[in-house]
């Protein structure tokens, strides 16, 4: 004998002249959801009501991800170390695969126990220095690689509006030092309109004397004021990170160094996605991007910072 579904069992009460209440006690259903059943069956019949139900239980089952997409994801992270949304644009662009962010996250959270959840947003500021084309303004810092071991210093540089950094490994913080940083990224960067830094004794009166005969402006950030050199300050972070993670670097070890941090500068234009630019391309995608329409770039440009600036 054939046992009947909820939907016949309602019904059957129904007929019969059955309470709702009694009804959805029975089939221990919400009479919202009785009154639809009973609408339905209503307008097509009991068996073709039945019949569709049946149909609707058979769905497609829902798709595991691919293990070695997983093992892709894992093995980009533990590479560069990116957040899930640097880590979908390389699977789409490099590697042919499409995955939700949700996915993506799902999986940092299951082999990496400290993942973050879901994307980090960029905290509220107000930007003091802006750019609306290449090589308008270039922020300047120095990192300190070496600590208490030894004096070796990283002097970078990056190109607010395509983000494009430069990095130069010393062994001082003289400003004659400073100003030989600036000649090498001078010859990268070429004419700019503005140099901005901090007050350290590297970018003293030496390094502004450079700065002046490229013909170039010099600008000192102001004090206790760290959103005014928020850009270079988010490069060294990666250039920690990334590049040189915390340990011993000597002196000695600087021409390796320096091989190091041109090997990273070369990937971070080239290879790295970047949160910061339009749909999260490289500084080189962006720089073509440019060059192809300067009017779109810019604008596209001005969305990501508007939308980075949002509550």
């Amino acid at each position: 004998m054939r046992t009947l579904t909820q939907y016949e069992v309602a019904w059957n009460m129904h007929q019969a002249g059955s309470t709702m209440e009694q009804i959805c006690t029975v089939v221990s259903k919400h009479r919202a959801t009785i009154y639809r059943w009973f609408r339905k069956i209503r307008q097509v019949g009991i068996r073709l009501f039945l019949k569709r139900k049946k149909t609707c239980k058979h769905r497609r089952p829902s798709r595991q991800t691919p293990e070695y997409i997983i093992q892709k994801v894992v093995d980009i992270r533990n590479e560069f170390g990116w957040c899930g949304t640097k880590i979908q644009k390389e699977l789409k662009e490099n590697h042919g695969i499409s995955l939700a962010l949700s996915t993506i996250y799902r999986w940092l959270h299951r082999r990496f126990t400290n993942a973050a959840v879901g994307v980090q947003q960029y905290k509220k500021h107000q930007a003091i220095v802006t750019a609306s084309a290449p090589r308008e303004v270039i922020e300047h810092d120095t990192v300190d690689l070496g600590g208490k071991q030894a004096d070796v210093y990283a002097y970078t540089a990056i190109d607010i509006f395509t983000k494009e950094p430069s990095v130069v490994i010393a062994d001082n913080l003289e400003m004659e030092t400073g100003a030989r940083a600036f000649a090498v990224h001078g010859a990268f960067y070429g004419s700019v309109q503005t140099h901005q830094s901090d007050n350290g004794s590297e970018f003293q009166r030496v390094f502004t004397e450079a700065v002046s005969a490229a013909g170039s402006n010099h600008r000192y950030s102001r004090p206790y004021k760290k959103n005014e050199q928020s850009h270079i300050e988010n490069f060294n972070k990666a250039l920690r990170s990334e590049c040189f993670p915390r340990g011993e670097y000597r002196q000695e070890d600087i021409p390796k160094l320096q091989e190091r941090a041109d090997a990273f500068t070369k990937h971070y234009i080239e290879r790295r996605w970047h949160m910061g630019l339009p749909n999260t391309m490289t500084p080189r995608q962006f720089t073509e991007f440019y060059a192809r329409d300067p009017k779109a770039a810019t604008l596209a440009l001005a969305k990501v910072h508007e939308k980075s600036h949002l509550g």
